[in-house]
Parts: structure tokens; C-alpha cells; sequence
């Protein structure tokens, strides 16, 4: 398996989950740009390209020194092992798993992001990455999508073949979440999570996921509700501007931006609603997690997943807000990145009016948090692994 880290993120859980699932005959080996600060469980053997860690691994220095390294250790290491097979994660790492070829072992690629809404946002992957997967990607053997709406994408977008596309959900250990849950643990910021005022969030700092829309609808959520809080977990390029507008706002005893934190679904299970308030995603496992903690969801109707997740049985676009069979979703954000001084745009206020009707409903909380647990059951770790196996066998 190739990925760049197990530190944090959508594919290091995958992998994490994945591995610790699979048959205990079978022989992992796990390539990482850095085995520094792996913050996940796995079973195999981690083989490091020993690049150091950079402040941004979207940086053209950082990504080049990765792709050479990568380039030569999986030469030499499909060459030597006679894998059954090499998988890939995000965009570099199958881009080098293309290009190394299928000669000694089958080539599986994964797709995590919903790359036509990648293609709309970054420049990137308008000029580079997608191009490459139009050019290179039918050359796996397999392709692995991380939902429905993601496969449809790669086929009606991209031109993939469906025999090579196959759909599998990320996984998520319930039996895991709930030992984490019922954890005795106690820290500083314990003060920070109410069971009926406090909204959590978790993901990187960064656009795609939206988090300064939270943050921006929070104002008006706390207008109505002094006492509520806001938690976000994770870190990124965006924390500057994330300060700033908390400190604009006043919202310094009502934003907390906790950084990283390994026992996120203890504190999940801790909070009133979790929001999820992303741009696009390939499926959103954040949300699938959160599903699993007992707590009522709110999700932006971002591309790829949340309808998925929330609202199966739901055709079309969601304008305003829509009390789905499993959660709440409001439209989708609108990306423009506003300071304080400008009004909450029209889906922050829907975002704001979902947080405060859930807040103020202890009903309506009880009966989403149980609906949240029911969806979570298909998404166990058990079933998606035998799905993995399968594929990866076929």
C-alpha cells in the first residue's frame, strides 16, 4: 500500500482500518514519505521514503522529492516482492503506481475525492493531475472509488472503463469508536464539550472543507444561544485566517481550534451535533464516523456523499435546508471567503438555522442520534473488508 502519511486524513484511516482487517495470512507492506509521527494503528511492515516533512505537501519542491523517491523504491520493491498487488492512494502515489507498471504485480488505484469538483477548485488539477488520470488511468488493473457518485464521475468525466471501477465505502470499527467512547479521559479543554451546546467539527484547515463557513454561521448561532460552543479539529493552511475571524467575531470563549487529536470520537460522542460543513469530498468519512458516535449530523449537500450518507432515497440538488431520513443537510456553501464584516450569505444562514433548531430541540437530537447509529451499522469494518478482499481477488 502507498500513501503518503498515517498521520491524519481520509486515506491514513483507510489504510489503518484496512490493514489491521485484512486475513492474518496475508503480508503488508505499508511505503509512507516519513514514518515520523504516525498517528494511526496498522498491521505490516512501514518502508519510508524518509523525505521530511514539509509545511505544505502540495508544494511543487516537496511533491518532486516524493515522486522520485517513490519512483525508484517501487521499481525495485515490485521487482523484489512479486506483490499480488500494489494499491495506491491520492493522486501522486498513483500516478507512480501507474508508472511503475503491472509487470510483477496488479496495480489497484484508489480515488477518494470527487476529481470533477477538484478540477473546479484547484488549479492543479485542472492543468495537471486530471489530464494525467484521463491519459494514464485506464492502465490499472482495478480502480477502487470511494462511493457511487465518485465511480459515476470517473466514468462519465474521465472516460474510465466501468469493468475496472468498483465502489467500496470507507470502513469505520464500531466496535473501535465505542471503546473510545467509553474512555475515562480528562484534559484541559474538557470544559469545551456540553452535551446539548456544544457543535463539533473535524477535518483539515483547509477550502475544501469549509470549516470558515462554520465558523461564520456561528455568529449568528450564538446570537440566539449565548452559551453555545464550537470545536474544530484539525490542522492546516487556513488556521491565520480561521484566528483572525473567530477574533473579529468576539467568539474567542466560543470557537476552539483543538488541532489534532486521536480520540476525536470520545469527544464527538462529548458534543451536542456534529456539522460538516465541506465544499466536496469523495465520500465524507469524517461524517461516517461521527454517524457511529450517537450524535445528531448536519452536513453541507457537498459534492460527493453527503446525500449518499444522509439522504439515500433524496434525488437532486438541495436548496435550503432538508430534514433528511438520517440527518440534516443544508445547501451547499459558496466558497467565497469573507471576512467579518460581510453578512452571512444564505447557506451560512441555513447552516446557522440547523445548528440552532437542533440545539434547541432535545427531541429532535435523540431521534437523529438514533438514526445517525442506525445508517453508521453499513459502513462496519467487517463487511467493507470482505467488499476489499473481494475486489482485490477478483
Amino acid at each position: 500500500m502507498i500513501c503518503s502519511a498515517l498521520d491524519g486524513g481520509g486515506a491514513a484511516r483507510i489504510i489503518s482500518n484496512i490493514t489491521t482487517h485484512l486475513p492474518r495470512e496475508w503480508k503488508v507492506d505499508i511505503l509512507l514519505n516519513t514514518d515520523q509521527n504516525i498517528q494511526f494503528p496498522y498491521r505490516g511492515r512501514i518502508i519510508s521514503l524518509k523525505v521530511p516533512e514539509s509545511k505544505s505537501r502540495t508544494s511543487f519542491a516537496y511533491q518532486g522529492r516524493v515522486f522520485v523517491r517513490r519512483m525508484r523504491a517501487l521499481r525495485k520493491l515490485k521487482k523484489q516482492n512479486r506483490y499480488a498487488a500494489c494499491i495506491s492512494y491520492m493522486d501522486s502515489a498513483n500516478v507512480a503506481n501507474l508508472l511503475t507498471g503491472n509487470q510483477y504485480c496488479e496495480v489497484i488505484l484508489n480515488i477518494v475525492n470527487n476529481m470533477s469538483a477538484k478540477q473546479s477548485n484547484e488549479p492543479l488539477y485542472r492543468w495537471l493531475i486530471n489530464p494525467m488520470i484521463r491519459l494514464l488511468y485506464n492502465r490499472a488493473d482495478k480502480i477502487i472509488a470511494l462511493s457511487e457518485e465518485v465511480k459515476e464521475d470517473m466514468i462519465q468525466n474521465f472516460g474510465l472503463h466501468r469493468s475496472k471501477l468498483y465502489a467500496s465505502y470507507c470502513s469505520i470499527d464500531l466496535n473501535d469508536i465505542e471503546a473510545k467512547i467509553a474512555q475515562d479521559i480528562s484534559d484541559e479543554k474538557e470544559n469545551w464539550f456540553v452535551k446539548d451546546k456544544t457543535v463539533v467539527t473535524a477535518g483539515r484547515l483547509e477550502k475544501q472543507k469549509g470549516q470558515w463557513h462554520l465558523i461564520r454561521a456561528f455568529s449568528e448561532v450564538i446570537r440566539q444561544i449565548p452559551d453555545a460552543k464550537l470545536v474544530i479539529f484539525g490542522t492546516g493552511g487556513l488556521q491565520d485566517y480561521f484566528e483572525k475571524l473567530i477574533l473579529d467575531y468576539k467568539m474567542q470563549n466560543h470557537v476552539l481550534l483543538y488541532g489534532f487529536n486521536n480520540n476525536l470520537d470520545y469527544y464527538i460522542a462529548k458534543s451536542a451535533v456534529f456539522a460538516f460543513p465541506s465544499l466536496y469530498e469523495g465520500f465524507g468519512t469524517a461524517l461516517q464516523e461521527a454517524l457511529a458516535c450517537d450524535v445528531p449530523c448536519i452536513a453541507t449537500d457537498y459534492i460527493s456523499g453527503a446525500r449518499e450518507q444522509l439522504a439515500p432515497s433524496y434525488k437532486g440538488e438541495i436548496k435550503g435546508r432538508l430534514n433528511a431520513e438520517y440527518g440534516i443537510i443544508v445547501e451547499r456553501c459558496s466558497e467565497k471567503m469573507y471576512d467579518a464584516s460581510y453578512p452571512l450569505d444564505d447557506s451560512e444562514r441555513e447552516l446557522a438555522a440547523a445548528m440552532v433548531e437542533l440545539l434547541q430541540s432535545e427531541e429532535l437530537r435523540r431521534t437523529y442520534a438514533q438514526k445517525a447509529k442506525e445508517r453508521s451499522r453499513i459502513y462496519d469494518i467487517e463487511a467493507i473488508c470482505k467488499r476489499w478482499v473481494e475486489i482485490i481477488e477478483a
